[in-house]
């Protein structure tokens, strides 16, 4: 049984290797540092590309990479009129693919966009996997949810950042089969779980969340950085059995438990 179980795993790892990817990623709070649910937040961090989560843009490298046969799609509900240049700016210059960048197209906010622009890429890219990235600020962790349901032929794995918590101002928690995660580690261990990362792709991003939480000082409000000093991450729970942890790693899980118990 265990062989039958080992052989089953290495196929599923083979076929997610040779897979059509497609990567559906939100910007604000998920991969840059926005605080979206403050107008004071939002407002400074208008023309900011260097407030990053660290470890996303490598990952994200990472996958393509790995995947011969992957599209990065970036969508998020700010105007393009006024944020195209500066969410372009932001992923260029921290190294994140770009296959496409989907906005509202006018000043006021299309609740539905992105529904729309995943249905319709999902269903003219027609992929074999879908891994999607948002945060628990908006709408991302339902919108993923309905995408799931609206296209349950596609495999499809959601990782929803805990910026906020539902004791406090998230009113979009991360739903039920959706991965929660604080800081690229989780992202990293659970991708490579799952046959959609290679194994040699961890250490380095254990190495730059470790490094970077050494110079963290829990004010963090520019540049890049792990843990924003605004970020509540209490509904956040560890859920990977990793086997052996590395003392770098062990001090990563130390730090998320005393940041996410406050």
């Amino acid at each position: 049984m265990r062989k039958y179980i080992a052989l089953l795993a290495g196929l599923m790892l083979s076929a997610f290797a040779e897979a059509k990817v497609l990567v559906v990623s939100d910007i604000d709070d998920t991969l840059k540092v926005s605080h979206v649910l403050s107008k004071k937040g939002a407002a400074t961090s208008f023309a900011d590309d260097d407030s990053r989560f660290v470890g996303m843009s490598e990952i994200f490298q990472m996958l393509n990479l790995q995947h011969e046969d992957i599209e990065f799609h970036y969508v998020s509900l700010a105007p393009k009129l006024l944020m195209n240049e500066q969410h372009t700016d932001f992923l260029e210059e921290n190294g994140f693919p770009i296959t496409k960048l989907h906005m509202n197209s006018g000043i006021k906010q299309d609740p539905e966009l992105k529904q729309k622009v995943i249905r319709k890429v999902l269903t003219e890219t027609n992929p074999e996997v879908v891994i999607y990235f948002g945060d628990n600020g908006q709408f991302d962790a339902v919108v993923y949810d309905q995408m799931v349901k609206e296209f349950p032929h596609i495999p499809a794995v959601s990782y929803i950042r805990e910026a906020y918590s539902r004791l406090d101002r998230s009113k979009f928690p991360t739903m039920e089969g959706q991965i929660g995660f604080v800081t690229s580690v989780e992202v990293a261990i659970d991708l490579i779980s799952k046959g959609l990362l290679m194994k040699k792709a961890y250490g380095p991003i254990e190495q730059i969340v470790y490094k970077r939480m050494k110079k963290d000082d829990k004010d963090e409000k520019f540049g890049p950085m792990v843990f924003p000093w605004w970020q509540d991450c209490r509904d956040f729970k560890w859920q990977w059995d990793v086997k052996n942890p590395s003392v770098k790693l062990q001090k990563i899980q130390s730090v998320i438990a005393e940041r996410c118990a406050q």
